[in-house]
């Protein structure tokens, strides 16, 4: 009862705060079927390979089986999930994990320009590599005409019919799957390029700061249409947690004119196709690399552009489903942990 009054609390906390910045702005009118119930770090406790969750004053406890590598172990919350794939509850737990030191060479840095065809391109002063993200994107227009074609189905009949009822299991069935790869693909396009970084032992990851993009774009409806399907925050969020726990650094430098500025020259100009060239000079790269490139000088606050010169021409990494970290870390590489039986494997849920 107190964890749903936290919430309302919290939720309508934030709503008065976004009707500052927004007065048109309205509460969900959507009612939860299901409530993520959570537990904070006072209600759990650690005894004999189990947790312990409280639930209130004169309630009996909570007890969860737990795996070895996680004992005498205490989770930062752990939550009570339902699944609509599985159709049923599940208990997450949040295990708060302490940054690997790295060995880095002092002052090595890499540059990353976001894009919505290519999210992730990267300069470090020597070598570039675009990460291609086009499948991502055909996923996500995919998904886009999904939800229209069964939204347009659901408007025309009666709510709570039995038909309406199977179009909605339908929409929530394939928009859950939809989601889940489009997580999967920007959990291994970021896995792969903090790998990368982890390898060459970079200890500064400077991402372009755009998120102040969609306040400002007009390229026309579909330009539009997919500047703000754009999902730039959830690649710089993945990058930014995944760096952290290889005590790798990340920071943000405002990339205004960065795609537009020469980095021989000085002058500027919006290019119309994947390659710069510039009129005066007559210097020439990818625009994306461009970009990288005059972030890095930015932040290193050099006066003169490393990119500049003999250029070598940058790697390009397609996603596809098998591709996987550079390296063998793993959150959990420190921790010790036997097979367990398959009796036990039925009651382990974390």
């Amino acid at each position: 009862m107190q964890a749903i009054i936290d919430d309302y609390c919290g939720a309508r906390r934030s709503f008065f705060a976004n009707r500052k910045t927004n007065p048109n702005a309205k509460p969900p009118k959507k009612t939860r079927k299901f409530h993520t119930f959570t537990w904070r770090a006072t209600g759990i406790s650690y005894k004999r390979g189990k947790l312990r969750l409280s639930m209130g004053l004169d309630e009996d406890p909570i007890w969860i089986k737990i795996d070895k590598k996680f004992y005498k172990k205490v989770p930062a919350e752990v939550s009570l999930v339902y699944n609509r794939t599985t159709q049923q509850y599940e208990f997450h737990a949040t295990y708060a994990t302490a940054p690997k030191k790295s060995r880095t060479i002092a002052g090595s840095a890499v540059a990353v320009d976001m894009g919505e065809i290519h999210p992730i391109v990267t300069f470090d002063g020597l070598t570039s590599e675009i990460y291609n993200g086009r499948e991502q994107r055909s996923k996500v227009r995919y998904r886009e005409k999904s939800k229209t074609n069964i939204n347009r189905k659901l408007s025309r009949c009666k709510r709570y019919s039995s038909r309406w009822k199977k179009l909605k299991r339908a929409k929530d069935k394939t928009l859950a799957a939809l989601y889940a790869q489009l997580r999967d693909m920007r959990h291994k396009i970021t896995s792969r390029f903090v790998s990368t970084c982890h390898e060459r032992k970079i200890e500064t990851i400077v991402i372009g700061d755009i998120k102040h993009i969609r306040q400002s774009i007009q390229y026309g409806k579909k330009a539009n249409e997919k500047l703000h399907q754009w999902a730039f925050s959830k690649f710089r969020d993945l990058i930014t947690y995944k760096a952290k726990a290889l005590g790798i650094k990340v920071d943000t430098q405002d990339e205004a004119w960065t795609s537009q500025t020469c980095p021989s020259c000085g002058q500027r100009k919006k290019p119309s196709r994947r390659t710069y060239r510039c009129r005066q000079c007559q210097w020439q790269g990818h625009r994306d690399v461009v970009g990288a490139s005059n972030i890095l000088t930015a932040y290193q606050g050099w006066f003169f552009n490393p990119v500049v010169g003999a250029v070598v021409s940058p790697v390009g990494i397609r996603y596809n489903p098998n591709l996987c970290r550079l390296d063998k870390w793993s959150p959990f590489s420190g921790l010790k942990s036997s097979k367990p039986s398959k009796r036990r494997q039925r009651s382990t849920r974390l």
